[in-house]
């Protein structure tokens, strides 16, 4: 179970990433990221606000729909 600092961090990071690479239906592959796909769905305010095992749980989800849908 990571704190909530290192995954508010490597959410942030992921953020910063830079790709062209498409999925073939034009989508960028940053979304198969489960960090990228948590940053861009919810703003920092939100993140901020969410206990830690709230966010150990979204990035169990996200990680599993990013296998699910790769």
């Amino acid at each position: 179970m990571k704190t909530k600092k290192t995954i508010l961090k490597d959410i942030r990071g992921s953020l910063n990433a830079k790709s062209t690479a498409r999925n073939s239906m034009g989508i960028s592959e940053l979304f198969y990221n489960s960090n990228y796909l948590i940053g861009k769905c919810f703003s920092e305010t939100e993140l901020n606000n969410m206990s830690e095992t709230e966010l150990n749980n979204l990035i169990k989800l996200a990680e599993f729909a990013s296998e699910m849908f790769y």
